[in-house]
């Protein structure tokens, strides 16, 4: 789960301090994709897949609410959805 809505914690130490010590061995990251792209070509799964994950990105997962996609919601209906206001004025989603 991600943050909160309104969340303003952004720190990201972890982060931070990664990009410390990649500015300090500037050689490492691109050790690290190559080693990466090694894997992924023996044909370690994990590994291809964070490969095209970074370079085509996350395939996109469809969502439905009933008969309807996410999409087609506005921003105050999804809202509404997660914080459970607008569970009469919408059809049930449907189990399959």
């Amino acid at each position: 789960m991600g943050r909160p809505i309104g969340s303003v914690n952004r720190q990201k130490p972890f982060r931070d301090a990664l990009n410390i010590a990649l500015h300090s061995r500037p050689g490492a990251l691109r050790r690290i994709a190559d080693q990466l792209l090694d894997q992924a070509e023996r044909g370690e799964l994990a590994a291809a897949r964070e490969v095209i994950d970074r370079t085509d990105g996350r395939a996109v997962q469809s969502v439905e609410y009933g008969d309807m996609l996410i999409t087609e919601l506005s921003d105050r209906q999804l809202h509404e959805i997660a914080s459970g206001a607008l569970r009469t004025a919408l059809p049930p989603p449907t189990a399959e």
